[in-house]
């Protein structure tokens, strides 16, 4: 699909959600969701694995979207709307099934526990990384910065911030292994 040129294309997706919030202008969000539509839709129909409920799916993702783009600071747009895609699809296939609230929230506390367990053991294994990768991954991952965006800020060049990311990545899983079997 081509999309033609508008004055939203070469922004990037903060300043649009900026532009949307401050002024409802509908084209910025148009913009946002022309780039995620291929997302949105393939988690959907890779989980939902029909077609129909995939479409009701992705219209209802993106309303859900909206609602949170409005109602809170979203720094991260692509993280957004690949849990938000994922969590509202498991929910739509699980829907059918009776489980418990009980057993949903034992299984949700644990899930919790155990998350918060690895967020520690996340924190004490970045300290343990370079300071150029620890650098490169907190600003890829934690704060939604793009390449070029970390380009500007640490002025190294696009081919070092892939490697400070890939390196980093590679050394964090490494510690992470260790830490879990120790």
């Amino acid at each position: 699909m081509i999309r033609k040129k508008n004055k939203y294309n070469k922004l990037l997706d903060r300043e649009l959600i900026d532009i949307y919030k401050s002024n409802n202008e509908i084209n910025a969000l148009g913009e946002l969701f022309a780039r995620y539509t291929h997302l949105v839709a393939s988690i959907a129909l890779g989980i939902l694995k029909d077609e129909q409920k995939a479409k009701d799916a992705v219209e209802e993702i993106f309303k859900i979207i909206i609602e949170d783009i409005s109602n809170y600071s979203v720094k991260n747009f692509n993280a957004l709307v690949y849990s938000t895609s994922k969590f509202h699809c498991f929910k739509i296939k699980n829907g059918t099934k009776n489980i418990g609230i009980e057993n949903d929230f034992d299984e949700i506390l644990d899930k919790e526990l155990l998350l918060q367990k690895r967020i520690e053991i996340l924190k004490t294994s970045l300290d343990k990384i370079s300071y150029n990768q620890k650098k490169c991954v907190e600003l890829f991952y934690f704060s939604g910065f793009s390449y070029s965006e970390i380009v500007s800020e640490t002025k190294f060049s696009v081919k070092e911030v892939k490697s400070h990311i890939h390196e980093g990545k590679k050394n964090l899983k490494s510690l992470l292994e260790h830490s879990e079997t120790s």
